[in-house]
Parts: structure tokens; C-alpha cells; sequence
């Protein structure tokens, strides 16, 4: 029976990215390297997990994240535009990449805009490293995880972690750099992204994102290996801070 059962069962894993739509303009393309030559009206920074004592202790492992805890990496004033989010996590737990969840919030939200095991969002969906590269996501030596989505917002950014294992995170190490303007244009959409879990059925459609008003895209990861985590544990540990 067990076979049988295996056969029309699938396990999948649904990362979603969306940016809400506004309104829609013509832009013109450029290549990073075309856009050296025009001016900049905004200027670049970046909120870091460097000690602020001018010691070593740049993960802050003298004040681990420790379980259960959230912690918040970043508030940033806007308007602006994160480029950029680097984290390298040490810690000895067990799929840790499934047990920190990244929440994001927009313009003082009280529902994360993005909401996501930091595992899934950097595209490592069964929560063991692996090294790749792509456009907006990169995982590199060292456990370097990296986006370069571009998130807008106008008013404020706050980036969070939450420590859903059962040990301390013994260092969390980032740099979130991001560009701060005068004002974005009324077209520009907000980031926006959700994890979602679930046993597929044969012919049952699994819903993995809803809205009218977004423009979709989403990376997503199936196994059907026994090498995760059972979906209900990380489900339940997922939804305890919703």
C-alpha cells in the first residue's frame, strides 16, 4: 500500500514572489553597466550585523537569537529601495534553514509583506545548502545567501527574524544594503512574498497564490524524498506567529 500511495502524492514546496501592481508605464531597459553614464539622484547604504565595538564579534554572537525569539535586523526610513540582503547564519540546529522565518513589513504594516522560511526564500527548499547561481537569488561559498530583488517602499522597512528551532542561533551575520530617494514614482510596485506547504493530490489543484491586483511569479521546489522535515511539523511551527 505504501507504494501505491507514494505514487499519487507529491510533496511541494511554493515559494511566491509578487510585486503589486499600481499602474503600468513604459520603461526603457538598461543593463547595469549602460546606466553608468546618467546620474544618480539617490544614495546608497547599508544596515550591517558589524560590531558596533569595534571587535570581532561581527554575527553578535555574544547576543544569540535565541528559540522562540524574534529579532529585528533593519528599520529603515524611506522612501527607498533594498538591493540587496546577504545572511550567513551559524548555527548547529538541524534545518535551521526551515526553522528562521524572514518576515518584512512596508510602510509600518502590521502583516508582513513578505513571510517565509529563510531556507525557501533564498531558494533552498529542502533546508540543506546548496551552491548556485541565478539573477535575483545566489547561494555561495561559505553559506552566503543572497537576494538581489529590488523591494521598494515609502515610508519605512523593517526586516525581522524569528527563531523557530529549538537552540540559539550562536551568530547571524548581514548586510542589507539599500538606496534612499527623494520619492518613487507612483508606478513603482511593493514586494511581496509567501511560503506555502502542502501533500498534493492526483488531479486535486493546489492553489498557490491569489490576488487581481499583482503581477506573479513564483520559484518553487517538489521532493519526494523523506530527506524534509514532515509538512505538518514546519506548517505548524510556520503558522504559531501568524
Amino acid at each position: 500500500m505504501a507504494p501505491a500511495r507514494r505514487s499519487t502524492l507529491g510533496y511541494v514546496v511554493a515559494f511566491a514572489v509578487a510585486f503589486g501592481t499600481i499602474g503600468a508605464t513604459a520603461q526603457v531597459n538598461r543593463s547595469e553597466l549602460d546606466s553608468l553614464m546618467f546620474f544618480k539622484t539617490y544614495t546608497s547604504h547599508r544596515v550591517s550585523s558589524y560590531d558596533r565595538t569595534g571587535a570581532n564579534d561581527d554575527g553578535t554572537s555574544g547576543n544569540k537569537i535565541q528559540a522562540g525569539q524574534t529579532r529585528t535586523l533593519a528599520e529603515i526610513q524611506g522612501p527607498g529601495v533594498i538591493t540587496h540582503i546577504w545572511f550567513t547564519i551559524a548555527t548547529p540546529e538541524a534545518y535551521h534553514l526551515k526553522k528562521l522565518v524572514m518576515r518584512i513589513y512596508w510602510d509600518g504594516e502590521t502583516n508582513p509583506s513578505v513571510e517565509a522560511p529563510v531556507g525557501d526564500f533564498f531558494g533552498l527548499g529542502l533546508g540543506k545548502y546548496m551552491l548556485y547561481e541565478s539573477g535575483p537569488l545566489s547561494v555561495g561559498s561559505q553559506k552566503a545567501l543572497n537576494s538581489y530583488f529590488a523591494m521598494p517602499f515609502r515610508r519605512s522597512a523593517r526586516i525581522a527574524v524569528t527563531n523557530d528551532g529549538e537552540r540559539p542561533v550562536d551568530a547571524f551575520y548581514f548586510n542589507i544594503d539599500y538606496q534612499s530617494h527623494r520619492a518613487l514614482p507612483d508606478d513603482v510596485a511593493y514586494f511581496h512574498a509567501q511560503f506555502r506547504q502542502a501533500v498534493t493530490i492526483a488531479y486535486r489543484q493546489l492553489q498557490l497564490l491569489a490576488g487581481p491586483k499583482y503581477g506573479i511569479s513564483w520559484i518553487y521546489n517538489y521532493s519526494p524524498t523523506d530527506e524534509m522535515p514532515q509538512p505538518a511539523q514546519t506548517h505548524q511551527q510556520f503558522q504559531q506567529h501568524e
